[in-house]
């Protein structure tokens, strides 16, 4: 070791007792080109600009907003409009026949029940009027299934599954008119049993 290292090891707690003043940083810091200050700048830097992901979020927002509204309108465009104003189940018995022979039949008599059961419900509405008004309500809501199902059958390249769709909604349509007349009925009963 030199005489100088052995001179600053035995006087270290003498050099070390003192720290330069900020301006000797500054100036230090001045002399190295591309430093930072630390001592001058004491905020710790920002990782991301909150205003700029603010506006970013805003953005993104209206551009979903947007999209939304180009989707239902677009989707509401394309809907038929469905008229449920009255009951019949009118099928078309050449558009069956040519996709599904064997569901004619099945269709027709299907069809033929629901007429007969809604006349016979219209027999007792003169007993329950608004019990009436509520079942047509359901009726109505069936019958608007089943036509929109019937317009899609000119389109629908799958028009078997549609098909079957079809008798589907008017075997429900043939329940819910057998259970309300069931329910009819037991009023009836209960009245008279009183």
């Amino acid at each position: 070791m030199s005489r100088l290292e052995e001179f600053i090891n035995e006087n270290r707690d003498s050099f070390d007792d003192e720290v330069p003043s900020k301006e000797v940083w500054q100036k230090i810091e001045l002399a190295i080109p591309g430093q930072q200050s630390v001592i001058v700048n004491s905020k710790p830097a920002k990782l991301f600009n909150i205003t700029a992901l603010v506006r970013w979020g805003i953005a993104a927002s209206i551009l979903l907003l947007a999209g939304t509204a180009v989707f239902f309108l677009y989707l509401k465009r394309d809907l038929p409009a469905v008229n449920t104003a009255n009951t019949t189940t009118g099928t078309t018995s050449g558009d069956i026949a040519a996709t599904v022979p064997e569901a004619v039949p099945e269709v027709n008599q299907i069809a033929k029940l629901i007429v007969l059961k809604q006349e016979e419900l219209k027999e007792l509405s003169k007993e329950q009027p608004a019990l009436y008004q509520k079942f047509t309500t359901d009726i109505h809501q069936l019958d608007s299934s089943y036509r929109h199902l019937k317009n899609q059958l000119s389109i629908t390249p799958n028009k078997e599954m549609l098909i079957e769709a079809m008798v589907q909604n008017l075997q429900l349509q043939l329940n819910v008119l057998n259970q309300q007349l069931n329910i009819i009925n037991q009023i009836k009963q209960t009245i008279k049993k009183v």
